[in-house]
């Protein structure tokens, strides 16, 4: 019997011993994986946050372009416009000379005198040319 009781201490001293090595090993292990996992947090936090200003200077690039192209967009609309006004103007101006020129020379030649010069210098120089 002293020889089982000798072997059951043996096994029980060495079972105690066994979870307290692998007790303490895996408080280590734990500790390790505590570490590693904050850190590789930190890093993707980290990441996260140069990936969010990297969006936010590309949205603002981005926004600056769609305001320029807006400006000369408007620009454009604005040079097209004025240069509408003036053809329509110098249309308008043109027409109203026209008019002008017509009522005056019409009136002119429509005067009996000056018909009559009109004709008197065609006949003339019909005249010249046939002799």
């Amino acid at each position: 019997m002293e020889e089982y009781i000798f072997s059951v201490i043996t096994a029980l001293i060495s079972g105690v011993v066994t979870y307290l090595v692998s007790r303490n090993g895996n408080k280590k292990d734990i500790e390790i994986l505590k570490i590693q996992n904050k850190s590789e947090t930190e890093r993707l936090i980290n990441q996260h946050k140069i990936d969010i200003e990297s969006m936010k200077e590309k949205q603002k690039l981005e926004l600056e372009l769609k305001e320029k192209e807006h400006k000369y967009k408007l620009e454009i609309m604005k040079l097209e416009n004025e240069n509408e006004i003036k053809k329509t103007t110098t249309i308008s101006e043109n027409e109203a000379m026209n008019a002008v020129t017509s009522e005056i020379f019409g009136n002119i030649f429509n005067k009996e005198s000056v018909q009559a010069q009109l004709d008197k210098a065609l006949k003339d120089a019909f005249n010249n040319q046939k002799r």
